[in-house]
């Protein structure tokens, strides 16, 4: 793939001497995470993005950004009648994580139940091992490293072509770009999905939602666990009931939908289903699988993190 020489090294540039935390480009990737050990063959699937900044960086979902535009396109269509279709294929990831490496922080920002909450992580390097193995991704050389991370073995590949010590999820702190990452049992895998660089009119703020709730894991743990228990009473008691739900088939086969009128999103984040739109415009929602294989399953025995 033809690069840009002077495209990188203005890029370069302008991380050391911007003082305006936007991301200059962002990183797509596929994620595929196996769950539940009892059902392999069902994966949670998600297409996630992460925005490159010049002091840290934002993981989070890209699919909803997606599923978003779609909305949004359509109600804005002067020929809308109400009647809503959505293709899905994913599951959205509720938990997204801001790092910035000059203040040694990872914020962790979770999303339930039309809620946001920002929990401090502590700031952790995985240590990895460079390897001599070399191999080419999506056009760019990448190079191999290993590390043994949160209980799990990673093997990621990536590119001093883009200089940004970045990648998926918490992975960071190689001399360049992780382009792609697998764990040993490959129940956990980020493949490389592409790489756009950004200009100064994009809308895109690395920042957490001013809007989130400051909480510890404990507190939200609990909150989310009243939200699994039973998603319309948590939704209900925390809307004041003014909430909307549409049944139908949903991409992870869990039946109806539901969305939330709530706060907008930041402009750093994808937003929750529905964002700002107005929903009472919304008489009837049809959500159609682009893959009706597409089955996760809903428990989770096997999370990303085994171990603190």
């Amino acid at each position: 793939m033809k690069r840009s020489i002077l495209f990188f090294a203005a890029l370069a540039f302008s991380i050391g001497l911007s003082a305006q935390e936007k991301p200059v480009a962002k990183v797509h990737y596929q994620f595929k995470h196996i769950n539940d050990t009892n059902q392999r063959t069902n994966p949670r699937l998600d297409e996630v993005v992460t925005y490159l900044g010049q002091k840290g960086s934002y993981y989070t979902s890209y699919s909803s950004e997606r599923l978003n535009q779609d909305m949004k396109k359509q109600m804005e269509s002067p020929g809308f009648d109400g009647n809503l279709v959505l293709n899905r294929s994913s599951t959205a990831i509720d938990r997204n994580y801001i790092i910035q490496p000059e203040v040694k922080k990872i914020l962790e920002i979770a999303r339930f139940g039309g809620d946001t909450f920002l929990m401090d992580n502590a700031y952790d390097v995985p240590e990895w091992e460079i390897h001599d193995e070399t191999k080419t991704i999506g056009g760019y050389t990448c190079q191999k490293a290993t590390t043994n991370y949160k209980g799990r073995q990673y093997t990621a590949w990536f590119t001093t072509d883009l200089p940004f010590s970045f990648g998926p999820w918490k992975l960071h702190g190689l001399p360049g770009l992780i382009l792609s990452a697998e764990d040993l049992k490959k129940e956990v895998v980020f493949e490389y999905a592409g790489f756009d660089k950004l200009d100064e009119t994009n809308n895109v703020l690395i920042e957490a939602p001013d809007y989130a709730i400051k909480s510890t894991p404990e507190q939200v743990k609990k909150q989310e666990e009243g939200y699994r228990a039973n998603p319309m009473a948590y939704i209900q008691a925390r809307t004041g009931g003014s909430s909307t739900t549409i049944s139908g088939g949903s991409a992870g086969g869990g039946g109806g939908m539901t969305i939330v009128s709530g706060r907008p999103s930041s402009s750093s984040s994808s937003s929750a289903l529905g964002g700002s739109l107005d929903v009472k415009k919304i008489n009837s929602l049809k959500v159609k699988s682009d893959n009706n294989n597409y089955k996760p399953s809903p428990i989770v025995n096997n999370p990303i993190e085994l171990k603190p």
